[in-house]
């Protein structure tokens, strides 16, 4: 979402409790038994837009705990202890939200949004905040936890409302809390500075370091939209997907795109000589997503499936322009 990234390295070091060897099956080991989604929709103009990131949160928290997640919430008993469930909500341990554009207050929405998705208060819930991949930060917090032995089940999740809170408006409404005079100063001013860079800035920087031609990112977006709607076309999406009200659709695709198109968009951050245009970017989003994750001793023991099994993870910090 943001330029200003800070990341560090996080590369887990095997302990006697973890597995070495990737064919080894440790019981603790963090397995991933259910992943869902909302929708994915245009901000401000889609099908989501009028809707609060903490309903889309509970939206996405209730769904990964169901066994069909395609459920609507006013199509089942909303009984906590109803077979519905894939396990009991109160089974869950841990809920750590990644998030990036919601105002500080989002700590108590979320966890309020927790608390209407069934899961009772016995659930703690914290959120994070990495610049960019907080929603797989979120996942990361979970299943290192899940490793290190400190809880057996936890839900990872990421939620963003592009349309509740505009990335453009960020800075206006809550600017760095620093003092100028020694952040200009300092040894490292120029990437302490380089943190206000808006990422469409970033991303023309990116564009003329490793010369991107326009027309290949125009031919790019086109070829991507094409894929997007042949697969949803197919039904491909409908199993990750759990509705919000009547949303079940994500509405961002267009089917039409073509590079010919693309090509008549102008330029938005550098209107001269730039390749990023509205067409070939990233669209603004609503939506949320939640990834449940166990202890491998717990998945055989509720015989449950495991679709896959988190082994380590790292990140690299980059320059912020």
């Amino acid at each position: 979402t943001h330029s200003h990234s800070t990341r560090r390295n996080t590369t887990k070091v095997p302990t006697p409790t973890m597995t070495t060897t990737t064919n080894l099956q440790n019981p603790r080991d963090a397995v991933i038994v259910q992943a869902i989604r909302t929708p994915l929709c245009r901000a401000r103009k889609g099908g989501l837009a009028k809707v609060p990131p903490s309903t889309l949160l509970s939206a996405a928290l209730r769904g990964v705990l169901l066994k069909d997640p395609q459920t609507r919430h006013d199509q089942d008993a909303t009984d906590p202890a109803s077979s519905a469930y894939l396990i009991p909500p109160s089974d869950v341990q841990d809920i750590c939200v990644g998030n990036v554009l919601s105002p500080p207050t989002s700590a108590v929405s979320f966890r309020m949004a927790a608390l209407s998705a069934d899961i009772p208060h016995t659930t703690s819930l914290s959120t994070t905040n990495r610049q960019c991949s907080s929603g797989l930060q979120a996942i990361a917090n979970i299943a290192h936890a899940i490793q290190s032995g400190s809880i057996s089940i936890g839900i990872g999740a990421g939620v963003e409302s592009m349309s509740s809170d505009p990335m453009h408006e960020l800075y206006d409404k809550f600017p760095p809390q620093v003092d100028w005079e020694v952040v200009q100063n300092c040894r490292h001013s120029r990437d302490a500075m380089g943190c206000l860079i808006p990422m469409g800035v970033t991303s023309e920087n990116v564009s003329k370091k490793y010369r991107l031609d326009r027309s290949a990112l125009d031919r790019f977006a086109a070829e991507s939209h094409r894929k997007a709607a042949r697969a949803q076309s197919l039904g491909k999406f409908r199993a990750e997907i759990t509705p919000v009200g009547d949303v079940s659709r994500d509405d961002g695709i267009r089917p039409d795109t073509t590079a010919e198109t693309l090509s008549k968009l102008k330029p938005v951050f550098d209107k001269a000589e730039g390749s990023t245009t509205a067409g070939n970017s990233s669209q603004l989003t609503d939506g949320a997503a939640a990834v449940l994750l166990m202890s491998r001793e717990e998945a055989v023991k509720r015989k449950l499936p495991i679709w896959g099994v988190w082994r380590s993870y790292a990140v690299e910090g980059v320059p912020p322009d």
